[in-house]
């Protein structure tokens, strides 16, 4: 979970409707600089759940407690897992309030993130079908 350089410091889920995912990403990579030894809480409320087809929750910046960060953007996340080829697609989608909300996530960096995170979850699927 996260961009490459970063690790997952607290991870607790209640996966179900109304259930809460409260989690912390750390940065370990001292190569990049003064992001060293940041945390970011993030919190994410679960909307539905119809396995296995489909997980809707709303994600937001959050505090150490799981408070909402005020003024930060929250993206309302609908992930879907399509049979495709004879294998599972998973398509996720980020909804935003406004553009000006998605342009200060992506002012923050959430492409890289999301991109490397992506990028990490296929690297350790592989590692497991070794």
């Amino acid at each position: 979970m996260g961009p490459r350089g970063w690790t997952l410091t607290v991870c607790n889920v209640d996966f179900r409707p109304g259930g809460v995912w409260h989690y912390c990403m750390k940065c370990i990579d001292e190569k990049q600089g003064d992001f060293y030894g940041f945390e970011s809480w993030g919190k994410a409320v679960y909307r539905e759940i119809e396995a296995p087809e489909k997980i809707a929750y709303v994600d937001y910046f959050s505090d150490a407690e799981g408070n909402v960060a005020e003024g930060m953007p929250s993206s309302d996340i609908t992930m879907t897992f399509e049979e495709y080829e004879g294998k599972t697609k998973l398509v996720s989608r980020a909804l935003y309030a406004s553009e000006e909300a998605l342009k200060t996530v992506m002012e923050m960096g959430m492409e890289q993130g999301i991109t490397e995170t992506w990028d990490r979850l296929e690297e350790h699927v592989q590692s497991l079908q070794r």
